[in-house]
């Protein structure tokens, strides 16, 4: 069972006011003796990005509250976009920040209370190491990208040996980590348990993206970067810096300038991320740092150099004559952006992504 499931419910309780008597009860609720009883029945949409809540709001169409029930969706953040939509559905709400809105029979509302936050516990049974982000980036990246032509039992999920080779992670890692995913429900297994015939599929491609998003975007880089700046506003500009100093080198765009290209939605594009192999860094690095209208700054760059793993560079495409990173890369890069940058992942997500 994922560890949100239970999350969810320490969740509700951490936003209730603690003169209210409340308890839990066998349904896995709360219920609260205010001068009537109230059961809150938490339902949990993961990291709370918008597209969460949609998967939440389909699910809830199937479940059957009890009339004195009140369904209360839980998450880890809400973000402004799931906000708005759960008010629109006039839905109560709460997350492991401690914001809530929670409106009961006879007056009683709980809203955005700040008591102590939640954010130290995890909301899956899944360790998030760097052999398990890049799988999940993999096999995200690949649900957009199938193989070409027929392939026999393709269902979202490479081969283990492929995905081995794709990420440079040794086949043993991989089959653990698949193993993690499976037991999470993010994919499932079928046919026969060893051998070629051995198949599976990506059951819940939504939830896995949302889940290693969110966590990609809370921890802090770890690759080599080089801040450089420019006095041009021009994106085109940059690109054509870029392009024409990194001809030799491979790259991709990623952040505003490729979800510009991929699914345009901002006005204006305040810089360009690009990412190269490890191995390639320095030398892209002198590179860009020679042109003279560039220089290394420490601060107000406009264009941000990053290292990154094969598999980025590997799921590049070309989207309006611009070398991009995958989509999943991109809508990561404006979640971790925060404020419009999530607003345009969302976009990004439902135009180029679709779940």
């Amino acid at each position: 069972m994922p560890r949100g499931e239970n999350l969810s419910t320490a969740i509700l309780r951490n936003v209730i006011p603690s003169r209210l008597h409340s308890e839990s009860d066998p349904g896995g609720g709360i219920v609260i003796n205010d001068g009537q009883l109230i059961a809150l029945r938490p339902v949990w949409a993961g990291e709370g990005f918008p597209a969460d809540v949609i998967r939440v709001l389909d699910s809830l169409r199937s479940i059957d509250f009890e009339t004195s029930s009140i369904p209360v969706i839980t998450a880890r953040r809400m973000s402004p976009g799931a906000i708005r939509m759960l008010e629109e559905h006039a839905l109560a709400w709460a997350d492991a920040d401690g914001q809530a809105e929670i409106i009961m029979p006879g007056g009683l509302h709980i809203y955005r209370l700040k008591p102590k936050r939640l954010l130290d516990r995890t909301t899956t049974d899944l360790s998030w190491s760097r052999s398990s982000q890049a799988v999940a980036e993999y096999v995200l990246s690949r649900r957009g990208m199938p193989p070409q032509g027929h392939v026999p039992g393709w269902n979202g999920v490479d081969r283990l040996t492929q995905i081995a080779e794709a990420t440079g992670i040794s086949p043993g890692q991989v089959a653990k980590v698949l193993v993690a995913f499976d037991e999470e429900g993010y994919t499932a297994k079928f046919g026969p348990e060893r051998g070629p015939t051995s198949i599976r599929e990506l059951r819940e491609p939504g939830r896995l993206l949302s889940d290693w998003a969110g966590h990609f975007a809370r921890t802090s880089r770890k690759d080599r970067r080089s801040e450089l700046h420019t006095l041009s506003r021009d994106p085109s500009t940059w690109v054509d810096i870029v392009g024409s100093q990194l001809a030799s080198i491979p790259w991709a765009a990623s952040g505003w300038v490729a979800a510009d290209a991929v699914a345009p939605f901002a006005t204006s594009i305040p810089d360009l991320l690009i990412y190269v192999q490890e191995d390639h860094f320095e030398d892209a690095r002198a590179a860009l740092a020679s042109h003279d209208d560039l220089s290394e700054v420490d601060r107000g760059a406009r264009i941000h150099l990053h290292s990154a793993p094969s598999h980025v560079l590997t799921m590049r495409r070309f989207a309006a004559g611009l070398p991009v990173a995958s989509s999943v890369r991109i809508y990561a890069d404006l979640v971790r952006e925060g404020g419009r940058g999530a607003d345009a992942a969302e976009h990004l997500r439902e135009v180029s992504i679709g779940f």
